[in-house]
């Protein structure tokens, strides 16, 4: 088995909430970058891209409210899990999910949508898109939204979350050109390295507040099957979900879904 979701430092760098974006437009343009893997200069990008050059890191749906988002489903066995327990509790939330696993589990995404939940692009294979040429990263999410159509959006997605957080100047463009908002987190409880059922526990209650988008995952793009411990085993993440979201409610939170329009 293998895990096409390797990890890397830029979630750390571009996955907290607030964090800036590596550089700007502007300063590209100013000292003639090509951006990396990127067949053609940054002043060839679409300028319309260059005004929105971070993604949105918080929700703004009034005092203590929360986003959940999961990512890298839909799977075989998680994602409905993970929808039992947003049942429960009565929480909507936003899937961000990749081409390849809808392509597979179709009738996953039916019942996402079905249960009222939320829907995101997070391409069509989870690369890192800096090492994509502009015309890849198009195809990536262009491939991802009409995949998700097919099987059964009746609207195509309006939110666009990059593999690792890693939005680049091309993302936005094609951000731009298909009505996406790009969307990142606020708080990251590292579920996907497995790091124990009460660490994610604690860091979602230690770190949520109003306003924040909590990221976590409810598949895994691998070849292979799911072998618990294994790196597309999410029974943590279940776990912690069903720990950390009654307490929350308990402690005054709402929830809401982040959605394509402000």
């Amino acid at each position: 088995m293998m895990n096409r979701q390797t990890e890397f430092p830029r979630r750390l760098l571009l996955g907290a909430g607030g964090v800036a974006l590596l550089s700007s437009c502007a300063q590209a343009r100013a000292f003639g970058v090509t951006p990396p893997g990127s067949a053609e200069p940054l002043s060839a990008v679409d300028g319309s891209a260059c005004a929105a050059m971070e993604p949105e890191y918080s929700v703004h749906a009034g005092p203590m409210t929360v986003a959940l988002t999961f990512d890298d489903g839909p799977g075989p066995i998680y994602t409905a899990q993970v929808l039992a327990i947003l049942r429960r509790y009565g929480v909507t939330a936003t899937f961000f999910m990749i081409g390849e696993n809808v392509e597979k589990y179709p009738d996953v995404l039916r019942q996402v949508l079905a249960e009222g939940h939320h829907l995101g692009n997070h391409t069509w294979s989870h690369p890192d898109l800096g090492k994509r040429s502009d015309t890849q990263v198009r195809e990536e999410i262009e491939r991802t939204n009409d995949i998700i159509a097919r099987a059964g959006c009746t609207q195509p997605p309006g939110l666009f979350r990059a593999p690792y957080g890693y939005f680049t100047p091309a993302s936005f463009a094609v951000c731009a050109d298909l009505g996406l908002r790009p969307v990142s987190w606020s708080v990251d409880p590292r579920d996907w390295s497995n790091p124990g059922t009460d660490a994610i526990v604690d860091t979602v209650l230690c770190q949520a507040r109003t306003g924040s988008i909590v990221l976590e995952h409810d598949g895994c793009l691998i070849d292979g099957p799911i072998v618990p411990g294994g790196p597309a085993d999410r029974s943590q993440t279940v776990a912690a979900l069903a720990d950390y979201l009654p307490r929350l409610i308990h402690n005054g939170y709402r929830f809401t879904a982040v959605t394509p329009t402000a």
